[in-house]
Formats: C-alpha cells, structure tokens, sequence
C-alpha cells in the first residue's frame, strides 16, 4: 500500500492498495482520495476494504515506516501482518550511514534469507563489518523486514515497489480534477482486465505462464532429490543439504528452521 500527492488545483492524496495477480501483474484492489494522508483516512480506506474482503488468513501488508499505515492496520485488521518496504528502509540506512556497497549486499542477503540460520550467518557478518548498521536493524522487529522470521509467508514482496509503480502510472492523471482522475483509474482497469482475459483465453496451461515458468526452473533445480513417503501429506526430502520435512496439507517445510 502506498500513497500519492494529487498536483492539481485541489490538493490532497491518493492512497491505494495493490495485489499480485495469478501471473504476478500488478491487480489495483481499492484507491481514495483524501485532503492528507492521517491515520484517519488509511483508518477509513482500511474499514472499507475489510467490508470487501474481511479477514484473509495469511493476510500481508506491505507499506513504508510511516506511523498512520501501521496504527490503521494495527486497528482494522488485527490478524494480519504488517511487513516494511525494505527498498525505503535500505534508503533510510543509506540516508544515515552513507552509502556503502557491503552494507547493501549484506541487508538484501538478510532480508531474501529464507533460513533463520542463513539469516544468522549473515547478520554475524554485519555485526562484524558495520555494527552501527546492525544496531539500527536491531530496533525494527526481524518479522517486518526478512522472510527468515516472518509469521507467515511473504513470498518475494518484499518492497511496496508495486504499489509505487501506481503512482508512477498516474503521475499525469493526478494532474486532473478528482473526477476525471477516478475516470482514469477505471479505464485503466479495464483495460489492463480485457488484455489479461485475452491473454487467459489463449493459455493452454494449468497456470498462467508466470508461474508455469516458475515451477519449470523449480524442477530443473531439484534434479536427484531424493523423496521419502511419511504419510499421504509428508514426505522427507533429501537435497544433499540440510534436507527437511514437507508438509503439503499445512504448506510447510521445517528446511526454514
């Protein structure tokens, strides 16, 4: 989720919250327009998009460090997890330390860590290079910003880039009166839904083609694994590492911990 300053005659901000469709497109799920950006008007955009969608299990929200987001998220949907944009925490790091390429090969690697000791391995690392860097780290919880200790899965979003690029999109439309803009947005929908569902009509595959890729490279990375039966849902996966149990009815795979 992010917001955006309309430049027009009649100030005010646009927030807007962003998904990722079956093909990992950019899908606009809800947008309005506020005369600033308070923790009343992402309470109030929040409330209205809880009424569409409720409470999703494994519900993530991806924003900045600013506090309005995270206390309107915090009081509309309690269960779900907030994660920070790392591309703006990067900058804030940046913006105190200097800029340094060690420091931002080693946060990257922390935050697309997938294993706690991964994570560890790294952060001992930074401990030693820059421990002012480390410290500062040290004062945002681990969940917010790396996947290693993240409550749920965070998948690869890990910026609110997505939610960004809408602001890039719109960035002459946010020029306009609030109605054509709301207009703008509409048209843009429709004509991002009628390029997908012709695209979608022309697919021959289980999954869209994103993830078809995906699963493809996946399989040519696992080549020689070896796969024990547990039970009908598990299975012990031997890949010449560490290994890990796999759970296909709870999602799981221990080879995280």
């Amino acid at each position: 989720m992010d917001g955006a300053h309309l430049k027009g005659k009649y100030k005010g901000t646009i927030l807007h919250a962003v998904a990722m469709d079956g093909n990992n497109q950019i899908l606009l799920i809800g947008y309005g327009i506020f005369p600033k950006e308070t923790t009343d008007s992402w309470t109030w955009f929040l409330e209205k998009r809880h009424e569409c969608i409720d409470d999703v299990e494994g519900l993530t929200m991806v924003t900045n460090r600013a506090p309005p987001s995270a206390v309107s998220i915090q009081n509309v949907f309690p269960n779900a997890q907030h994660g920070l944009c790392c591309f703006h925490l990067i900058g804030n790091i940046v913006h105190t330390f200097g800029k340094n390429k060690k420091n931002s090969n080693l946060f990257w690697k922390l935050v697309i860590a997938y294993k706690t000791t991964e994570f560890e391995f790294y952060w001992g690392r930074l401990r030693n290079i820059r421990d002012g860097v480390a410290t500062y780290l040290s004062q945002i919880p681990r969940e917010k910003w790396t996947g290693a200790y993240y409550l749920t899965t965070r998948y690869d979003s890990m910026t609110s880039n997505s939610a960004e690029s809408m602001n890039v999109v719109s960035n002459k439309a946010r020029k306009l009166p609030i109605l054509p803009l709301l207009e703008f947005f509409c048209a843009l929908m429709q004509k991002w839904f009628y390029k997908r569902r012709m695209v979608a009509e022309k697919g021959t595959t289980k999954l869209m083609k994103w993830a078809e890729d995906m699963v493809k490279k996946n399989k040519e990375g696992i080549q020689g694994w070896l796969v024990s039966s547990v039970d009908n849902t598990t299975y012990q996966v031997h890949d010449f590492k560490s290994g890990g149990i796999v759970n296909l009815r709870e999602k799981t795979c221990s080879c995280r911990y």
